[in-house]
Order: C-alpha cells, then sequence, then structure tokens
C-alpha cells in the first residue's frame, strides 16, 4: 500500500506571509545565493499548486549557489485566500509576480513556470518592458505548457461551487488520470493530493475562468532563451502544445520527457534540472556575446 506519510519528513520550500502589494500577501520563500547570489531562480506553481512542488529541484539549486524565489499563488499553500472573484484576475496575479520581480531581481534573472504559472510567466515577460524596463529577464524554463489558454470557460466549471464539491471525489480520480503518468509513485500521487484538499474549488473556478493565456502573436517578439518541456503522458497540457509554443517562440527548444505527465518537477526532476542547466549555458553565453 502506498504511504503518502514518507513524504512529511522530506525537506519543505517554506516561505513568509509578506504584502507583495496592497492587500495581497503571499507566502514567499527566498533563499539568498552563496557563491551566484546575482543569479537569481524565480518559481512560479501552476494553479492547484504550491511552492512546495519545487522540494525537488530546490536543493541542487541552492547547492549551485543561485539566489532562489517561490511564492504560492494568491489563494493557494500559505498565501492569503479571498473569496471574492476579482482578486483572481489574470492581470493581478501578473502584477504580483511584478512586484516579486521588483523586490528580488539580480544581475541575471531565470523564470521558471508550471502549467497556468507557465502562462503567468509569459505575461509577465510581456508586461516587464512597460512596468520595469531596468528588470531584465534573462531565460526561461516553461514546464507542461501550451501555446493556447487551456480549457477552462465553461463545460463543469459553469457549475455552481456547491456542486462541483459534491463532485469534487469524481473530479479528483479525473486529475489524477490525466495528471500522472501511469508508472508515477502512489505515495507521491497520494502525498500531493492529501495537500490539493487545501484548495478551495471556487479558486480554482475564478482562476480558470479568468485565464488569459497570451496572444501567440504577442510571443513572437520574446526574444530570450528559452527551454519548453513537456511530458509524454500529460493529459491536461498534452506536448502537442507544448510544441505549438517553442515553434512560436523565436529562441525556444523542446523536449518531451518519456513516462512523464503532467507533474515534471515531481516525476522527472533530474531531467527538469537538466534543462535548466541548458538555460543557463544558453544565458552565459550570450552573456559573453554582449561583453564581447
Amino acid at each position: 500500500m502506498a504511504d503518502p506519510n514518507r513524504f512529511a519528513d522530506l525537506p519543505r520550500v517554506r516561505g513568509q506571509l509578506i504584502e507583495v502589494r496592497p492587500g495581497r500577501r503571499l507566502s514567499v520563500a527566498v533563499q539568498p545565493g552563496s557563491h551566484e547570489p546575482d543569479t537569481v531562480v524565480f518559481l512560479g506553481h501552476g494553479s492547484g499548486g504550491n511552492k512546495d512542488q519545487w522540494r525537488e529541484l530546490w536543493p541542487s539549486l541552492r547547492e549551485q549557489g543561485y539566489t532562489l524565489v517561490a511564492w504560492d499563488l494568491l489563494g493557494h499553500g500559505d498565501s492569503d485566500k479571498p473569496h471574492d472573484t476579482s482578486a483572481y484576475a489574470w492581470e493581478a496575479l501578473v502584477a504580483d509576480q511584478v512586484a516579486l520581480l521588483q523586490r528580488h531581481a539580480g544581475r541575471r534573472n531565470l523564470l521558471v513556470g508550471h502549467s497556468y504559472g507557465s502562462g503567468l510567466a509569459m505575461s509577465t515577460l510581456l508586461e516587464l518592458p512597460r512596468q520595469l524596463p531596468h528588470v531584465r529577464i534573462d531565460g526561461a524554463l516553461l514546464l507542461g505548457s501550451l501555446l493556447q489558454r487551456p480549457a477552462g470557460r465553461g463545460g463543469l466549471l459553469g457549475l455552481p461551487t456547491w456542486l462541483l464539491k459534491l463532485l469534487r471525489p469524481i473530479l479528483a480520480k479525473d486529475f489524477r488520470a490525466r495528471a500522472w503518468h501511469p508508472l508515477a509513485d502512489p505515495a507521491l500521487i497520494e502525498y500531493e493530493e492529501g495537500l490539493a484538499q487545501r484548495n478551495r474549488l471556487d479558486v480554482f473556478k475564478a482562476l480558470m475562468n479568468s485565464a488569459s493565456w497570451p496572444e501567440p502573436e504577442a510571443l513572437a517578439g520574446l526574444d530570450l532563451p528559452v527551454q519548453v518541456v513537456s511530458g509524454d503522458s500529460d493529459g491536461l497540457t498534452p506536448a502537442s502544445g507544448g510544441e505549438a509554443l517553442a515553434r512560436q517562440l523565436p529562441r525556444a527548444q523542446f523536449q518531451v520527457l518519456a513516462q512523464c505527465g503532467h507533474q515534471l518537477m515531481l516525476e522527472r526532476p533530474a531531467q527538469v534540472l537538466e534543462a535548466f542547466e541548458r538555460l543557463l549555458m544558453e544565458v552565459k553565453r550570450d552573456d559573453k556575446r554582449v561583453i564581447s
């Protein structure tokens, strides 16, 4: 029988509750860098997730000496969870991320986004020149991402929240089948599903209904190194969508991870770290070209 309790004592990505913008308090984890403190890695999770989903990557990135910043989206993890659905507007979530970049950006900045968080990352990249022209993002790693916004409006999400609560066991079973590879560790799945019970369905509904993925034409102007990585068995954001996204981005490389579902950083952390290292190598090559 799967034992999710064996994950309870693992190192956690813990943060502090801070007001990133007036009236918006997020739980933010900051690990100051050692020998490369001016390289800052921003880690944004997806809808229904939390910053602790970066726990498999966190120790390795910390040991390499980078400054690390991860946060719980509003309504997730240890962040505030307002009931006003307007608090979860796409523009508001992007503004939260811009505020975090303003607070923690260094000389070199890398943006990592998973699923819904990858869409927020792309919108943030497009918004930065207008709001923070002095802050530069040097590269991005997009996990489980798509060119077009994920399905959200209508369908089951058109149902009232009270009915969604009744249907939650069915929804959770469907999510498990679509999000995880069949060979994924059952204990890991149970552990993550236990954490997901903290997430309110009205928050998830608000997030999906407000999702405003960047227009494909706008993405063609993002001239920076990007690694797009998909799982071959991802039933939520299929690899075909990640490949279409990579084709739209001028400097993107695309990779599919074998025997991997939607939770790439938990199912295949070593390969995700390899993708990060490829991104960093390309960013450093850009640095040398600028200096020369």
